[in-house]
């Protein structure tokens, strides 16, 4: 039987590289097979450990047979087995332990290897787990390296990932030791470990950056209704009240602006639009457009369109620049928005009410 040393080692490698020590006995086991394989155990190895004595030991396992089946492991002949053990007969069962400290240089050798590489494979399937739990997450990245098309974060667990520049946000820049928020999109088991595919202009991002900065999201107190995104340019995000009492808007933008703040910074001081989510369509499409304040809406709920009248000069903030907030907001609520002037409204005759609520 080996050394308590020797098993609290073990434990001391699991531990320092987040192993299970099953599975690093596992190994182990497998390492001390192929080290055997040119020595005089030739039988089945096996690994016997006693947890509470802090021992672990390694043995050769045979069956005495009268006859070898091809392919079958820990098959022995009983003149053969008779050599190792005096009192033995067909179906018996042989068991020695196997000396570790007897192996040469050479054996050794293909037991460190073989350990070492059965420590990298539970590593690498470790390291896939751990990041494919996180799928759908937001984590911090250091920025560890940078080219002309990508940018490459240390992400936790020993693991690096290179992100695309096309995943980050327009004129953002990256120095390394920066510290960066990013959304794993998906992750790939490689024979190198997990290949880990990380977003920045992704509109799941900003949704799980205000799950983690406003506590009334996290605990279903207020729900994410909709959500636009023009990345490191404009979101537009709606949010429902829940639970009685609590301010949906309010929570979000948080005292001072302080919550709204995190997020804006966390993705390049990117504007975010807040607004209400609206059971009635005339307020929910009204509330979407914000900050421009609307007149009319004429909305087709079979068709989901909707005429907006705003005043002449609220025109160009209910369009935004480049058409961004009309676009936005549709995308937002999933309806098809078209704006108009009061005057041109009024001038091609279309009929209307002033139904828009303007508190």
């Amino acid at each position: 039987m080996t050394s308590k040393n020797f098993f609290e080692s073990l434990e001391s490698i699991a531990y320092e590289r987040g192993l299970d020590i099953d599975a690093v006995l596992e190994k182990v086991g497998t390492a001390v097979a192929v080290a055997c394989r040119d020595t005089e155990y030739k039988g089945e190895i096996k690994t016997e450990v006693d947890f509470e004595k802090k021992k672990v030991r390694f043995t050769d396992n045979y069956e005495v047979v009268s006859e070898i089946e091809e392919g079958k492991k820990g098959q022995i002949l009983l003149e053969d087995a008779l050599k190792i053990r005096a009192k033995v007969k067909v179906g018996s069962k042989i068991k020695r332990e196997i000396k570790l400290d007897t192996f040469g240089r050479k054996n050794a050798g293909k037991f460190k290897q073989a350990l070492i590489s059965g420590l990298k494979e539970l590593e690498r399937e470790e390291a896939y787990k751990f990041f494919f739990e996180r799928v759908g997450e937001v984590l911090n990245a250091k920025v560890v390296a940078k080219t002309d098309t990508f940018v490459t974060f240390l992400i936790g667990a020993n693991c690096e990932a290179t992100m695309p520049l096309t995943e980050a946000l327009p004129g953002e820049e990256f120095n390394i030791g920066d510290s960066k928020k990013v959304y794993i999109v998906k992750v790939d088991k490689t024979t190198k470990g997990p290949k880990v595919f990380l977003s920045r202009t992704s509109r799941e991002i900003v949704k799980k950056l205000f799950e983690i900065n406003i506590p009334e999201i996290a605990d279903g107190s207020i729900e994410i209704m909709g959500i636009s995104r023009d990345p490191g340019s404009r979101t537009k995000i709606g949010v429902l009240s829940t639970k009685p009492g609590v301010d949906a808007k309010g929570a979000c933008v948080g005292h001072g602006g302080l919550r709204i703040k995190e997020i804006n910074e966390a993705l390049n001081n990117e504007k975010i639009d807040i607004f209400t989510w609206k059971d009635n369509p005339v307020d929910l499409i009204s509330e979407a457009l914000l900050p421009a304040r609307c007149l009319s809406v004429i909305a087709d709920e079979k068709t989901r369109k909707a005429l907006v009248i705003v005043q002449d000069d609220q025109y160009s903030l209910a369009i935004g620049k480049s058409g961004q907030n009309a676009r936005l907001a549709a995308y937002a609520i999933d309806w098809k928005i078209d704006i108009k002037k009061l005057s041109d409204a009024t001038s091609e005759g279309i009929k209307f009410s002033y139904n828009v609520d303007l508190k």
